[in-house]
């Protein structure tokens, strides 16, 4: 039988450091290939022989894959933001995302734990959490800057309460702050130092709050059905009391603008008793535009009230939209069980995406704009990819297909959504249990479970992708790790439901 030691590896011997050179990996190879080559010329070899030799070459071929992997790591130096003391050190590979390295300097410096939102900072610019090390021009032994920002979590419950929380070392029982609007809450939301509670008091009513006091500030004119804060914090924009879309002042609470829909669905079989009254509205990224949605069409307009397309094509009452993170490219969710992709500049339909099999009630785009996931009462998530970019190659009102679908548990799904680097994506479904999936391998990642005693309604992330917030139909919210699935905090101060539970810094 041929021994070990008359086979080509000597190279194997060497140090970590040699190893890691290009050429001493390349002597690494071709020992290998040499060593494969004697075997399978060998003629003479038992098959017993044969098995113990392929088990060695399995042994070096893993060693070399290791070894290759290393070289291809660089060194960061990681430094306080504040301070500038040096903190940790880490090895990643330039393909690695922000978030991972984030996670990184997280796990090597034990704050796994901790309620608080990372950034990573490196050339006085915040880098995004989607994009690459080596795509934001981070080389080997750069340093990075790492800053920690205190988080808040706002809750709301149909207890008619929104409750503040601030993360200190206990579990905290009872919210810091806590307001009372008056009526179920629908939702809340925060921006900087003023907090927006919508309720169903008079039919639909919205109330601006200061974050820091609790004090009252001012009362959105006209009702509020639906609304959320422009990207500046400066205004907002929503549903009134009337079906009319509305852009407040997010100071004092008095209407700047109203857009109103034209009826524009008539020509096909309308499933909607009112087409001129509108289902929803918000900005887009870059706060210049705003979108609505009456009956089949949607409208794009800017921020002075100006209609600049209404977009024709769903055939069935447009529930859903969301803007690309650039603000290029709408997508629309109809209950006609398709997707659609418009042209912002244009107006128009660049893809139709097909697939679902009942009606869709929840749409977005990934941060980078190449996925976009769409949610159905069908009981399904499903997954777009866009390779080529979303114009493609095949012209205009191109139809997609979907590629991964996800099954809701129970045949409900409640909320879902992208994390902020877009790698995963998070479903809330008919069950106690959130799940966080992996996209590049469709499968299940994490299962956050074990606290809540009910349904989760909505969950969603941190703004590092770190955290995940989940709010119950059992009056409790939970912070989760997005890393381990452990739960690290649990918010129980409501006596209803809770029906928002988002964390902001």
């Amino acid at each position: 039988m041929t021994t070990f030691s008359r086979w080509p590896f000597s190279m194997f011997g060497q140090s970590d450091r040699e190893a890691r050179n290009d050429d001493g990996l390349q002597d690494l190879r071709d020992a290998l290939e040499r060593a494969e080559e004697a075997v399978s010329a060998s003629s003479s070899d038992t098959e017993e022989e044969r098995e113990r030799k392929e088990e060695i070459l399995d042994v070096f071929r893993t060693k070399l894959e290791e070894l290759e992997v290393e070289t291809q790591r660089f060194k960061l130096h990681v430094c306080s933001a504040m301070s500038g003391e040096p903190l940790a050190q880490v090895r990643l590979k330039p393909s690695d995302s922000v978030l991972q390295l984030c996670e990184a300097v997280v796990k090597e410096m034990g704050e796994t734990n901790t309620v608080v939102s990372h950034s990573l900072i490196f050339k006085s610019e915040v880098l995004p959490q989607h994009r690459s090390l080596n795509e934001v021009g981070l080389r080997d032994g750069d340093t990075v800057y790492f800053a920690r920002t205190p988080v808040r979590c706002i809750t709301a419950s149909h207890d008619g309460s929104v409750g503040l929380w601030d993360f200190h070392e206990t579990c905290e029982e009872e919210p810091q702050l806590r307001l009372r609007p008056g009526g179920a809450l629908k939702s809340a939301q925060i921006s900087s130092s003023t907090l927006l509670a919508i309720s169903t008091e008079d039919g639909g009513s919205g109330k601006l709050f200061c974050t820091e006091t609790g004090k009252f500030l001012a009362k959105l004119q006209g009702g509020c059905a639906s609304a959320s804060f422009s990207p500046n914090g400066t205004s907002l924009v929503g549903i009134d009391a009337d079906g009319v879309a509305v852009i407040w002042c997010a100071q004092t609470g008095k209407v700047l603008q109203r857009m109103f829909a034209p009826n524009a669905s008539s020509q096909w079989d309308s499933d909607s008793d009112d087409d001129t009254e509108m289902s929803f509205a918000h900005f887009s990224p870059c706060g210049k535009l705003v979108v609505t949605a009456a009956g089949y069409c949607t409208q794009i307009w800017d921020t002075t009230g100006n209609l600049r397309f209404t977009l024709h094509g769903h055939q069935g009452a447009v529930r859903s939209s969301s803007f690309s993170a650039d603000s290029r490219f709408l997508l629309t969710a109809s209950s006609d069980d398709t997707g659609r992709i418009w042209s912002c500049q244009t107006g128009k339909c660049l893809r139709v995406l097909v697939g679902h099999q009942g009606a869709l009630n929840g749409c977005s785009f990934s941060p980078d704009g190449l996925r976009a996931m769409t949610s159905s009462r069908d009981g399904t998530v499903k997954l777009w990819e866009f390779d080529e970019g979303i114009e493609g190659t095949g012209g205009c009102d191109q139809h997609t297909e979907c590629a991964l679908s996800l099954e809701g548990e129970g045949g409900v799904v409640s909320s879902a959504c992208f994390s902020p680097e877009g790698s995963r994506l998070l479903i809330a479904c008919a069950s106690d249990t959130v799940n966080l999936i992996h996209l590049a391998t469709g499968q299940l990642q994490l299962s956050l479970k074990g606290k809540h005693t009910d349904w989760v309604r909505a969950a969603s992330f941190s703004p590092d992708g770190l955290l995940i917030a989940t709010a119950s139909y059992d009056g409790s919210a939970g912070i989760w790790s997005a890393s381990s699935g452990k739960c690290v905090r649990v918010l129980s101060g409501h006596s209803q439901a809770v029906v928002t539970a988002q964390l902001a810094a």
